[in-house]
């Protein structure tokens, strides 16, 4: 697994793909939990995140589901106004990038512009362009024969500009 690069002191979103993860291959996680708390990492998500993560047919997989986002996170942020506010402003700021882009990503997105100083953890990477969300610390989890490759994403405060390429004639 090697380092990872987790900030000291953060507070870290977690998006429902690093939960499926963890909760299939929980043994695979322990060197990341060992660096965040060395790091004093927060960790926090969104009951839209819980409400992803937790569903499923079987009651029993739904409460240990339920019980492992509760151990990681506790109190789930709250969906307030001014999160409620900033959903039109994203859906306008993704423009053309929207396509394919989940309700819940677009809600971690609005916490990552309400609470700039927050970072999300995803290995969801086409869904939080970078010219919106600033891509930083990546680092990769083995899984056996597979390798999950996350991030940490915050909001850039300035939308980055896409250069148009000089063509060379």
């Amino acid at each position: 697994m090697g380092n990872i690069p987790l900030p000291k002191g953060s507070t870290i979103l977690i998006d429902t793909n690093f939960f499926l993860d963890l909760f299939s291959h929980k043994e695979n996680y322990k060197g990341f939990f060992d660096t965040a708390l060395e790091n004093e990492v927060v960790f926090v998500s969104c009951d839209f995140v819980r409400c992803e993560f937790v569903r499923t047919k079987e009651k029993s997989k739904l409460i240990d589901k339920n019980n492992l986002f509760i151990e990681i996170v506790g109190t789930p942020l709250p969906m307030d106004k001014q999160i409620s506010e900033l959903i039109i402003p994203t859906l306008e700021q993704y423009a053309q990038e929207i396509e394919g882009v989940e309700l819940t990503d677009i809600i971690l997105g609005c916490f990552l512009k309400r609470y700039q100083r927050l970072y999300l953890l995803t290995r969801n990477h086409k869904d939080f362009p970078t010219r919106i969300f600033e891509r930083s610390h990546i680092f990769s989890i083995e899984h056996g024969r597979d390798v999950k490759t996350y991030a940490l994403y915050q909001y850039r405060t300035k939308e980055k500009e896409v250069e148009a390429e000089v063509m060379p004639f």
